[in-house]
C-alpha cells in the first residue's frame, strides 16, 4: 500500500512536468522573437533620435526658437520611449535566462 502511494505520486509529478516543459519551450521561442523585434524598434528609435538631434541643432543654429522647442520636446519623448524599450529588452533577457535555468 505504501509503495503504491509513492508510485502514484511520482507518476502525477512526471505528468505535470511534461506540459510545463513544452510551455516553457514555447515561451522561450516567443521571448526570442520578441527580443528580435525589440532590437529592430531600438534601431529605428535611434535613427529617429539622431534625426531629431540634427533638426534641433539646425533650429538652434538658425535661431528658430519655436521649432527648437518643439524638436526638444520630440527628442525628449523619443528618448523616454527608447529607455522604456531598453528596459523591456532587459526584462525579456532576464526572462529567457530564467526559462533556460528552470526549463532544463
Amino acid at each position: 500500500m505504501r509503495h503504491t502511494k509513492y508510485i502514484v505520486g511520482i507518476a502525477l509529478a512526471a505528468g505535470m512536468l511534461i506540459p510545463a516543459a513544452t510551455l516553457s519551450a514555447q515561451d522561450l521561442r516567443y521571448d526570442y522573437r520578441d527580443i528580435h523585434r525589440d532590437y529592430g524598434r531600438v534601431a529605428r528609435m535611434q535613427a529617429d533620435i539622431a534625426a531629431d538631434r540634427a533638426r534641433l541643432n539646425e533650429d538652434i543654429r538658425c535661431g528658430r526658437t519655436g521649432a527648437a522647442a518643439y524638436q526638444a520636446r520630440d527628442l525628449a519623448r523619443d528618448e523616454r520611449a527608447l529607455h522604456a524599450q531598453m528596459r523591456d529588452i532587459r526584462h525579456d533577457r532576464r526572462d529567457i535566462r530564467r526559462d533556460n535555468y528552470w526549463g532544463r
